[in-house]
């Protein structure tokens, strides 16, 4: 059956999940760019490793993902789709719930972290391995991307 946003805010999340972007300064040329799951270290993605998340086909989970760098991020994910929930910790209006697979986070400006809550939708009939990742091209391709299955 064909998930629709209605049913999406009807479920009921399996799990939440922090993720958030971050970068590293190595020298005047390079920067390293990570999407990591909050508790574990920043790693630049590396093709063939281990998927760093793995869900359970049929589940929907709630994923917060932070913008922990004053540079801006636009949050991928391949194969799924989510509902955006809530931007930094408000929630967004019920005329505005649309199936949608990237989404923008603002960058640090003061205190607190930009974020959104996206409700994950693991309910179709799609399996395998594929990724999420910032979708700005250069911080894909210095690492910013991880695996999911």
């Amino acid at each position: 059956p064909e998930t629709t946003v209605l049913s999406l805010l009807a479920a009921i999340p399996h799990t939440t999940r922090t993720i958030y972007f971050s970068q590293r300064r190595l020298n005047s040329d390079q920067t390293n760019y990570y999407i990591t799951i909050d508790g574990d270290d920043p790693a630049v993605f590396a093709p063939g490793a281990k998927p760093t998340i793995v869900v359970t086909q049929g589940t929907v989970e709630d994923w917060i993902v932070e913008n922990r760098v004053a540079e801006a991020h636009t949050f991928h994910v391949h194969q799924v789709h989510f509902v955006v929930m809530a931007v930094n910790g408000v929630a967004v209006a019920s005329q505005d719930y649309k199936l949608q697979d990237v989404v923008y986070i603002s960058p640090v400006t003061g205190s607190s972290f930009p974020s959104v809550r996206l409700r994950m939708d693991f309910t179709s009939v799609v399996v395998g391995t594929f990724v999420y990742h910032c979708h700005m091209l250069a911080h894909e391709d210095y690492g910013m991307m991880a695996v999911i299955q």
